[in-house]
């Protein structure tokens, strides 16, 4: 990737060069300054601020309880300041649960002939709290990159305790730069996590491409692996990969595929933590995961799968033991909505596509007298509903 800067003059002069256009440096400085602030995964304690850089930088996060900040996180654990050619990423620990912080980012170059110095607006984020008698969260997923589809979803989502992308933010990933862009500036820079911070699951199509191990640099998890657990109020929700929709001997896979170790990895950090006193007392329990572990159609001869029964077969029986009453998935490009029965216990839903036609917006509200998840489509009719009893 040609490696650029922000374009930001500094007393060692324009990096453009005298023969570059006055009239193209304003346009070339905005569109090279970093990215806007990205709050994501979301903890009681915690989070993780990440922005989208164009060349390599040093970077810090500036925060506290008012706007008046009084904080500044500068190192990554490992005696370096955090930075990064694409991104930068700054953890903060140790922070309130349920609390309202106020941040902001500071961005310096590393190039020695431009000592450039970039400082983001005052935003906030609230962190995740389990002891709440309330909360609300949004859902998006197979995105695939449709510019419109994603500025109409961010334009109907309202705010809410935490935002997650449920998988296929993309086609596939060949393109340096396009991962970062994807995560953290898509639809051409939208503000995604301005009401809510963000949480990403990969989708079958986010782990295909020769640079989709980049996904692990540019979309911060909560415990730092692809799967994770949390409660928002008196809502559990499990998190999984579900992998690909092949096996990982496929052909079209080109043998970078390595779903079956994870899955089962998965299931044995299943097995422990539907045991943790915070998810297992939950009075709902929801789980997140690409691909349906249920489908209309569980026929297994299309090419592909339309269900993930290769995760079925390892998480089913913890998530019946720990009282699973809802996954919430993406995949099919057809909304769907399956009752549980006495095989399976769970109900499932299942989003939209990426197409305006297609595309469904999950929101939820739980109190302490029921979970009410409503589908909409894009132009915001209703098209399903289901309330879920509170288990405890």
């Amino acid at each position: 990737m040609e490696r650029r800067s922000f374009l930001h003059i500094s007393a060692a002069g324009s990096i453009l060069g005298a023969s570059a256009s006055h009239a193209q440096e304003p346009q070339d400085e905005e569109a090279k300054a970093p990215g806007i602030p990205v709050a994501m995964a979301p903890r009681p304690d915690g989070i993780e601020i990440i922005w989208r850089t164009h060349q390599l930088a040093r970077g810090m996060v500036e925060f506290g309880p008012t706007p008046e900040l009084g904080s500044t996180k500068r190192d990554d654990g490992w005696g370096l300041r955090p930075a990064g050619s694409e991104s930068i990423r700054v953890r903060l620990d140790g922070l309130q649960p349920g609390t309202t912080y106020h941040y902001r980012t500071v961005t310096e170059s590393m190039d020695k002939k431009d000592a450039s110095r970039s400082v983001s607006a005052i935003r906030t984020f609230r962190t995740l709290d389990p002891a709440a008698s309330a909360t609300r969260f949004a859902v998006w997923n197979d995105t695939h990159k449709h510019a419109d589809t994603i500025k109409k979803l961010a334009e109907l989502t309202p705010p809410s305790d935490f935002l997650l992308w449920n998988g296929d933010i993309c086609n596939d990933w060949y393109r340096e730069g396009e991962v970062a862009d994807t995560i953290l500036t898509p639809a051409g820079g939208i503000d995604h996590s301005a009401n809510h911070p963000l949480l990403l699951v990969r989708g079958n199509h986010d782990v295909r491409g020769t640079l989709a191990h980049q996904v692990e640099d540019h979309a911060p998890m909560p415990d730092g692996k692809p799967w994770f657990a949390i409660r928002s109020g008196p809502v559990t929700a499990i998190c999984l990969d579900t992998g690909e929709d092949k096996p990982d001997d496929h052909p079209y896979l080109f043998g970078r595929a390595a779903c079956e170790p994870m899955r089962q990895a998965q299931a044995e950090w299943l097995e422990q933590t539907i045991t943790r006193p915070e998810f297992a007392n939950a009075p709902y329990r929801i789980v997140f995961c690409h691909i349906p572990l249920r489908w209309t159609d569980e026929t297994t001869d299309h090419g592909y799968d339309w269900y993930s029964k290769r995760s079925r077969d390892l998480w089913h029986d913890s998530l019946v033991k720990w009282g699973a009453q809802l996954v919430i998935s993406g995949h099919t490009h057809r909304d769907a909505h399956i009752r549980s029965n006495d095989r399976f216990p769970y109900q499932q839903l299942v989003g939209g596509g990426p197409k305006h036609a297609q595309a469904r917006l999950i929101t939820a509200q739980a109190d302490k007298s029921k979970l009410a998840i409503r589908m909409t489509d894009l132009d915001g009719k209703q098209v399903r509903a289901l309330d879920l009893p509170a288990l405890v």
